[in-house]
């Protein structure tokens, strides 16, 4: 009984840290940049790029 319960601890921990370490690579590639910071030559290579 007890070894099933340390399993499962283990098991929920390990999660945890994969879930966490998969949030943070997620947040740091998600950068908003609005169209106003945009310089010309950005927002013609974005319509191209949509186009």
């Amino acid at each position: 009984m007890l070894y099933q319960i340390g399993l499962i601890l283990i098991l929920v921990v390990i999660a945890l840290i994969i879930g966490k370490k998969l949030k943070k690579t997620n947040n740091s590639n998600e950068k908003l940049v609005f169209e106003d910071d945009m310089t010309e030559e950005e927002l013609k290579k974005l319509d191209d790029d949509i186009n």
